[in-house]
């Protein structure tokens, strides 16, 4: 049984658990705004998913500290290829059918398999 030393501890990790969600549905967001013109907020949405980004790279540190294991080792270093690949859709212009065509093919793929695997890390420590 893994125990967390701190409320902060729990919460943190809790809030990082469900922004990985939120992520995910601002990217799904991007691709039904390509579809949907009632779907007027993919400017806004997108550049708050490259803050978000920012934040869960900056955050990894301190999950680190309070996640010892190798498994969350491994995911979140391989969060280093996420994190580029998001650098390469960024350069993608949006909207465009070059930046959904990278969003669907290869981004959200990468993005929800790296998902799943830091949020398999994260069930001892977040779910009870």
């Amino acid at each position: 049984m893994i125990v967390l030393t701190s409320t902060g501890d729990y919460m943190l990790l809790s809030t990082y658990y469900q922004l990985l969600f939120t992520i995910e549905e601002g990217l799904c967001y991007l691709v039904e705004a390509d579809q949907d013109f009632a779907k007027t907020e993919g400017e806004r949405i997108f550049h708050d998913l490259i803050y978000a980004f920012f934040q869960i790279d900056s955050s990894h540190a301190l999950l680190l500290s309070i996640m010892k294991t190798s498994c969350a080792e491994s995911s979140i270093r391989s969060f280093d290829r996420v994190f580029r690949d998001f650098d390469s859709l960024i350069d993608c212009s949006f909207p465009s059918g070059e930046f959904q065509n990278y969003l669907q093919n290869r981004f959200l793929p990468l993005y929800r398999s790296w998902m799943d695997a830091i949020h398999q890390c994260m069930k001892p420590f977040v779910i009870h």
